[in-house]
């Protein structure tokens, strides 16, 4: 999905139209949202990206990563 200017316009469109709802109609919509399996998908890796970020240590490089033994030998 693109994330051009239309597309920040129509979800700020969208946020907006969804908090003039009343609270039983914003429930009702948010509970819909989160049914979809993509939706819940992507807010566990959002969740579990920020839990990422909180621990300590050092960062790994992707290619580090995915080759341990390369870094090592050099």
């Amino acid at each position: 999905m693109s994330n051009g200017p239309k597309t920040k316009k129509y979800s700020g469109d969208f946020y907006r139209s969804f908090l003039r709802l009343g609270r039983e109609d914003r429930r009702s919509v948010a509970l819909r949202i989160l049914r979809n399996q993509r939706v819940l998908g992507d807010l566990y890796d959002h969740f579990l990206i920020q839990d990422a970020l909180r621990e300590p240590g050092a960062g790994v490089s992707w290619e580090d990563y995915l080759h341990p033994n390369k870094s090592a030998a050099s």
